[in-house]
C-alpha cells in the first residue's frame, strides 16, 4: 500500500508532503521537548539517556542517513537552517553533512530543471516509507497522511479514538508506526459487517 502524505488545497489540487521537512520537524521538535524537560520528566531509571533516545534518537538517525535532495525550496532552505545549527553546536555532524548534501543537491536539479516553479506550484513526493517508524510526527502531517482535518484529529483525541500519539512539551505528536497501524487497522474489505 503506498503511503503518501498528501495536503488538498483551497484550489482543489493535491500537494504530497515533503518527507525531508517531516523529519526535520520531528527532529526539531524532539530537541525543543529535550531541552524543555525538568529532572521530574526523565524516566526513572535510566534518566536523560531514555529521554534523549525517545525523542531525539529516531529523528536523528534519519536525517543523519537521509540521501535524497531536498524536493522543494522550502525544504531545501530548511535543511540549511538546520545544517548552520548544527555547525554552530558541533565541531562534526553527520545530520549537517546530509542536510547540506539534499539542499545542493536540489539547487543543483533546479538549475538544470527548465521549470522553475514556485515552491506552492512544485510537485513533492513524499511517503511515510522513507521515515522511521519510530519518528514522531506533527498534527498536521498526521492530519494530511489520515486525509481528515485537523479538527477531527483533535476530536478523535478527545473522544479517545484515532491513532496513539504522545503529548510531548505541550505539542501532539504521533509515531509514524502509530499512524501505519492505525490505516491498518481501519482496512475494510466491504461495507457490511463479518458474520
Amino acid at each position: 500500500m503506498a503511503e503518501a502524505l498528501t495536503v488538498t488545497s483551497n484550489a482543489e489540487s493535491t500537494i504530497e508532503a515533503d518527507p525531508l521537512l517531516i523529519a526535520i520537524n520531528a527532529y526539531r521538535d524532539g530537541l525543543a521537548a529535550y531541552d524543555a524537560a525538568e529532572e521530574n520528566d526523565f524516566p526513572l531509571d535510566s534518566g536523560e539517556d531514555d529521554l534523549y533516545a525517545a525523542l531525539i534518537s529516531g529523528p536523528d538517525a534519519v536525517l543523519t542517513n537521509w540521501q535524497s535532495a531536498a524536493t522543494s525550496s522550502e525544504s531545501a532552505l530548511a535543511a540549511i537552517s538546520l545544517a548552520e545549527r548544527e555547525r554552530a553546536i558541533f565541531a562534526e555532524s553527520p545530520v549537517a553533512d546530509a542536510m547540506e548534501a539534499a539542499a545542493i543537491a536540489y539547487w543543483k536539479n533546479a538549475e538544470g530543471s527548465q521549470l522553475n516553479a514556485s515552491s506552492a506550484d512544485e510537485a513533492q513526493h513524499a511517503s511515510l516509507a522513507d521515515l522511521s517508524p519510530d519518528v514522531l510526527v506533527r498534527a498536521p502531517d498526521a492530519a494530511n497522511y489520515l486525509k481528515v482535518s485537523e479538527t477531527t484529529l483533535a476530536r478523535w483525541r478527545s473522544a479517545k479514538r484515532g491513532p496513539v500519539y504522545a503529548k510531548i512539551g505541550g505539542n501532539v505528536a504521533y509515531t509514524v508506526s502509530a499512524l501505519r497501524d492505525y490505516v491498518s487497522k481501519s482496512e475494510r474489505k466491504g461495507t457490511r459487517p463479518d458474520k
